[in-house]
């Protein structure tokens, strides 16, 4: 079976900083507690999350690359839904990070 090859994307790279970006600032305004309890509450693997922050989050390790490159749709979903976080922002990187309606 031939091995799968990730490569580096910028499309990837940017929606897993959006990502990061956006619980930063749930965090600040106490939506939630920790990257922790985000991933325990939706069933998400916190190792995972943490080792993707060094590499994608606000404060990176510098030349820190994460075994993982994608953020798993769930937690886009997840984030989307039940948080005021743009979507089209976390997807595009277009408009707001702010959702401007309640779903």
């Amino acid at each position: 079976m031939p091995i799968t090859k990730i490569k580096k994307s910028p499309i990837s790279d940017g929606v897993s900083r959006r990502f990061f970006k956006a619980l930063d600032w749930l965090q600040s305004l106490g939506l939630i507690n920790s990257l922790e309890d985000f991933c325990n509450e939706y069933g998400l693997s916190s190792p995972r999350y943490r080792e993707m922050r060094l590499t994608y989050g606000i404060a990176v390790t510098p030349g820190r690359m994460s075994r993982y490159k994608n953020i798993e749709i769930e937690a886009l979903y997840y984030l989307a839904i039940n948080f005021p976080v743009s979507s089209d922002w976390l997807l595009t990187g277009r408009g707001e990070m702010k959702r401007l309606y309640e779903i």
